[in-house]
């Protein structure tokens, strides 16, 4: 008789939800639905620059409200008339348009037999929906749609100046509640990690305010609301404007919603695969050697009772919380800042007769009613529904089990064997059984599983996810995990945390540096434009720290064949006292030149944490527009004919994003037994 090892993500999710860092607004039921992780911004407040259109005078929130409240909708998505959540919506366009967070529209794309229905402030019902562009490359989460309809109120994506402080309104329908309006100002202006300009704010958000415009005081949209910090106080998020018209740029046809369905699976395994074959499979490879470990992974803490170890995983993934479910079972979850993937890592006692390996072919759990039927029955709602009950079912599928030889195994998705290591926290494993669940929890939704069996243990490792289309991924998340889970010498390979911008590759062999000198640790990140260097050298005396630092920018400079120049008549600071890496630090930037060519020159940014026992130095080198390909080849590695160069007039905002990603560098302490 099997006793069920039920993934933590559906005996747990009421725990496990209420314990997730962040929610997302609209999501369905409890857990979040967002394109991409939202991982910690960078600390850039520089305003965003545009034409500012502006009424004769500034606009009451009553007033803002009033001429805007019917260019804002009520988007509700179904599974045969079961509410699945409400989010929000704005036409953008007098032709129907509208725009709205992908997350609140994702869980029609994904389910074959939901349906939508948008409400506008006057009451006029449209279920006929045409859907267009649905996020891009970066996984921006925003998606437009369109309905037969001329609204009596517009708020188009205009370019304008998004100043911190400036007062906001935003409308939308937070936990249910149609047409609400709330007020608050701008935070801060931010650059999300994945490449999209970002607004913070602080009025009163909720879920169902998802897709909603916020509106500044002259009337226009500057932003479309999609999530907000759950233990943040008034800590709020929007996407900016100019993002809705890059997305229109992507000249993607309004189609039918069983036509954008197959276009969205298509491209979410496409998005899938790529990512799985440049990232994730080089990553399982690289454990047998760290210096070709691609760029974009973190080592972080899993728990399970009394038994700690290192776990690598992709740096979207933002914390690691223990979840014990009873003495005997133990967890860990694992959530990306949206929620959108949840890993879980979980111990439980032996409970099936006979080897795993022995359950080829077969069903380890059995299906179960979703979330979603509790609140059915609780409503009353449930009769009505009982003729479609396999809508509203999980559909797990049947086990592959192999045993485990001489450590190795083959992969989920059986093109390559992996190896388990042989001092790691399944070194003991015997067996292992791989399935997937379709509608695992929500509708639409889908988990990966492994359990592993380890003598009288029984463990499993579930990835749930809220786009069916990224399973190869999520395949690959789980291998990544049973393969590097446990202790080892190359586990600080990387003995630091720091979010780099997309595009950038590590050197597989910087070697020594000549500017940094007595360094231990060395690596260097570049593209065709940039280069960026982490080294780590010895206590720095007190007196001797600016000393160091202006030895250290002119050793660099001459290295790449300049002179420093002053910075200040571009705007920006020469030197400043921050925090770096949790120490006492300072940042600094500078101009260099080619003492004859006038052509060459290059933006400097160095920031520098004095320890107690050693010093990180970290600096960008990028070159400024005029460079020549012979300047670029000094400073990335590689000559190019790229144009994809900053000029003078950017040298601030890219000051600002450096301050910003540096103040997030972290060095890991290794504390771990192996």
């Amino acid at each position: 008789m099997l006793t069920r090892l039920v993934p933590i993500h559906q005996e747990m999710a009421d725990r496990v939800f209420k314990q997730l860092e962040r929610f997302v607004f609209g999501a369905v039921l409890t857990s979040a639905l967002l394109a991409h992780a939202v991982p910690s911004r960078a600390n850039a407040q520089t305003p965003v620059h545009g034409a500012r259109k502006t009424a004769t005078a500034p606009l009451s929130p009553d007033t803002i409200f009033k001429k805007y409240k019917d260019a804002v909708v009520r988007i509700e998505v179904s599974l045969h008339g079961a509410s699945l959540g409400v989010g929000s919506g704005y036409f953008t366009a007098a032709n129907g348009e509208i725009t709205t967070s992908l997350h609140v529209i994702r869980p029609l794309l994904v389910h074959p037999e939901s349906d939508v229905k948008i409400k506008t402030a006057k009451g006029a019902i449209f279920r006929n929906v045409k859907i267009g562009a649905c996020s891009d490359s970066r996984g921006v989460d925003l998606c437009l749609l369109k309905v037969e309809h001329s609204p009596s109120a517009v708020l188009p994506p205009l370019d304008v100046e998004v100043t911190p402080g400036e007062a906001i309104v935003a409308i939308g329908h937070p936990r249910g509640l149609d047409f609400s309006v709330s007020t608050g100002i701008v935070s801060a202006v931010r650059e999300h990690p994945s490449g999209w300009r970002e607004v913070q704010i602080d009025a009163a958000i909720s879920p169902g305010n998802s897709g909603g415009p916020i509106i500044n005081r002259f009337g226009q949209g500057i932003g479309v609301v999609y999530q907000f910090e759950r233990d943040g106080q008034n800590l709020n998020f929007g996407i900016l404007a100019p993002e809705i018209r890059g997305l229109k740029a992507q000249i993607q046809p309004f189609q039918s919603i069983s036509e954008a369905r197959k276009n969205f699976a298509d491209r979410s395994k496409r998005l899938a695969k790529r990512t799985y074959e440049k990232w994730m499979r080089p990553a399982i490879a690289s454990l047998g050697d760290p210096k070709q470990r691609p760029t974009g992974f973190k080592w972080m803490r899993a728990q399970l009772g009394s038994s700690t170890f290192l776990m690598m995983l992709p740096d979207i993934f933002q914390n690691c919380e223990r979840v014990d479910e009873t003495d005997e079972a133990s967890a860990t979850t694992c959530a990306t800042g949206g929620g959108d993937l949840i890993l879980t890592i979980q111990k439980r006692p032996r409970s099936l007769e006979g080897p795993l390996h022995a359950y080829r072919g077969r069903r380890l759990v059995e299906a179960r009613p979703l979330a979603l039927v509790e609140r059915l029955e609780a409503e009353g709602q449930w009769e009505s529904q009982k003729a479609r009950a396999a809508s509203f079912m999980s559909r797990p599928s049947p086990a592959r089990c192999h045993s485990i030889q001489k450590k190795q195994i083959v992969s989920s998705d059986e093109s390559m064997n992996i190896a388990i290591r042989k001092k790691g926290f399944f070194q003991d494993a015997t067996s292992v059984c791989r399935f997937e669940t379709e509608n695992d929890s929500e509708p639409g939704s889908l988990s990966v599983s492994q359990w592993i069996e380890a003598g009288s243990d029984f463990f499993g490792i579930n990835v749930w996810v809220a786009d069916p289309g990224r399973l190869l991924f999520a395949q690959g998340l789980s291998d990544l995990v049973l393969a590097s889970a446990g202790n080892s010498q190359d586990d600080e390979a990387l003995p630091y945390r720091l979010k780099l911008r997309p595009g950038l590759s590590k050197s597989p062999a910087p070697g020594r540096p000549r500017q940094i000198s007595g360094t231990d640790i060395y690596d260097v990140f570049q593209d065709d434009t940039t280069s960026v260097t982490v080294a780590r050298t010895g206590k720095t005396q007190p007196s001797q720290m600016n000393k160091m630092i202006g030895e250290w920018a002119a050793s660099i400079a001459k290295s790449n064949g300049m002179k420093l120049t002053n910075n200040s008549t571009n705007g920006a600071t020469q030197m400043s006292f921050t925090e770096v890496a949790g120490n006492n630090g300072r940042i600094a930037n500078w101009v260099m030149n080619h003492p004859t060519d006038k052509a060459k020159s290059a933006l400097l940014m160095l920031a520098v944490g004095f320890g107690e026992q050693e010093t990180w130095v970290i600096f960008e080198v990028q070159n400024l527009a005029g460079a020549s390909s012979t300047t670029r080849r000094s400073i990335a590695g590689a000559a190019s004919t790229s144009t994809n160069m900053i000029g003078a007039s950017d040298i601030p905002m890219n000051v600002d994003r450096f301050r910003g990603w540096v103040q997030e560098f972290e060095p890991i302490k290794n504390d771990s037994q192996d």
